[in-house]
């Protein structure tokens, strides 16, 4: 297989990993449709595509994306196999861009923060549900009021236009 034909099946796998993550499919829900591709006929996973878009299970983008796929790879299952294998394989990294942008953003700020108060930062995990987003913050031995250092570091934040529009909830993690 020329090197060009994988990296198309790679960029559209990586399509349909972003569809799946920006319209709620779960990662096992593409997980399950890969293993069904690796060990049923073709026919039989577009019954349970369809099956899951009748039922109204989230993620409806992402199996119509399927269903778009399968008719695309009708006569070629072992390329479509290949574009789920990595819709599978880039699944978390397309759900982890989005924090990847607000981490290079704001860990300057909220590193700058904790040392100022005398305290080791030692990092940074954030998660994000729709506006939503949860930062837990790790630090060395914090004896002061850990909510006011909360309130301090989602202040920084919220100046910051990446952060303006988030509802935050900020956690201190201290050792």
């Amino acid at each position: 297989m020329e090197m060009s034909e994988e990296k198309s099946l790679k960029m559209e796998g990586e399509e349909l990993a972003r569809i799946a993550v920006d319209s709620g499919m779960g990662a096992k829900q593409l997980q399950t449709i890969y293993r069904l591709v690796k060990t049923k006929p073709l026919a039989y996973v577009q019954a349970f595509v369809k099956r899951q878009i009748g039922r109204d299970v989230k993620g409806f983008a992402a199996f119509m994306k399927v269903l778009e796929l399968l008719e695309k790879y009708e006569d070629n299952k072992t390329s479509f196999e290949k574009v789920l294998m990595y819709g599978v394989m880039l699944y978390d990294y397309c759900e982890k861009v989005p924090i990847i942008n607000l981490k290079l953003t704001g860990e300057p700020v909220i590193k700058r923060i904790v040392e100022k108060h005398g305290v080791r930062y030692e990092g940074t995990t954030m998660k994000r549900r729709g506006n939503s987003l949860e930062i837990t913050v790790k630090t060395g031995r914090f004896y002061r009021n850990p909510k006011a250092l909360a309130m301090e570091i989602e202040r920084a934040l919220k100046s910051k236009e990446d952060f303006s529009d988030l509802n935050m909830k900020v956690w201190i993690e201290s050792r």
